[in-house]
Parts: structure tokens; sequence; C-alpha cells
């Protein structure tokens, strides 16, 4: 794993593990899965690829030049143009509408929504990784804001 992924990785487990609704759960495969203390609403409409456990918000996942960041939340929870301003706010990732094919080489976020739950996938690579801040009093904010749901 490229040194800048761990780093990266550690600053959003380090967010995460200080938020008080959920719970990191690393994962053989090198991912982490976010996991909230109640069973999620929706966790029968996963997919079985997605369904590891009934808990699961969503995961991080690190490759080897680039983080990943799924997570869900309640339909109509959150409003895309907000998500937007936190998730993109320097405007420097590609956005891709839900059953896009994004790209391998390039910093992307979707948001997704149907009527189970809504979601946020975030692919960090190279540049954009090193820049970003997880640590942004919004950025934190907003994850806080989804675990909470499931207090």
């Amino acid at each position: 794993m490229d040194k800048t992924v761990e780093q990266k990785m550690n600053e959003m487990l380090e967010v995460f593990n200080s938020l008080p609704n959920c719970r990191i759960e690393p994962k053989e495969d090198g991912r982490h899965l976010i996991a909230s203390n109640k069973p999620v609403p929706w966790s029968e409409a996963l997919e079985n690829k997605d369904a590891e456990s009934s808990y699961k918000i969503g995961s991080i996942t690190p490759h080897k030049a680039a983080l990943g960041l799924y997570i869900d939340f309640p339909p109509d929870y959150l409003d895309i143009d907000r998500v937007e301003d936190i998730i993109d706010p320097e405007i420097t990732l590609t956005y891709y509408e839900p059953g896009t094919k994004p790209s391998n080489a390039k910093s992307w976020w979707r948001f997704r929504s149907d009527e189970k739950f809504d979601s946020i996938h975030l692919v960090l690579r190279k540049t954009e990784l090193a820049l970003y801040d997880f640590k942004r009093e919004e950025w934190i904010q907003l994850m806080k804001e989804i675990t909470d749901v499931h207090k």
C-alpha cells in the first residue's frame, strides 16, 4: 500500500473512531467495515456481496494508489447539493451518475439514491488523496450526521 494511502486511511479511521454511534471492524482483505451499534433498516436490501453484516453502514477500502469510502444512510436524509459542497469543496473530483462506470485513473464520487437507502461513494487517487482533508469540520460533521442516524 502506498504511504499516502496508508496515511490518509489512518486519518479517515481516526475520524470514524472518534464518532460515538459507529465502530470500525478491520477485515482480513485490508478493508475496514463501518458498523452501527444497531442493525440498519436496509440490511435486507443489500446485495449479497455487500451484505457482510446487518450493522454495516459502509466501508473504507484502501487500494494500491487510491482510497475508497462507501457509506449508506436513509433515503432522502441528505441533500445532494449539501453533500457535494462537503465532499468536493474544491470541485476537483469527477462526478459519476449512478449506473455509469467510473474512471480507474481519476478521483471521483457519486450520490446514489433509491427507496431503501442512499449512499455516497468516494474514490480518491494520487494528488486529490494527498490534498484531501478528512479532518475538516464540515466533513467530520457530515460523517457524524450519517452515523448518528443509527443511535
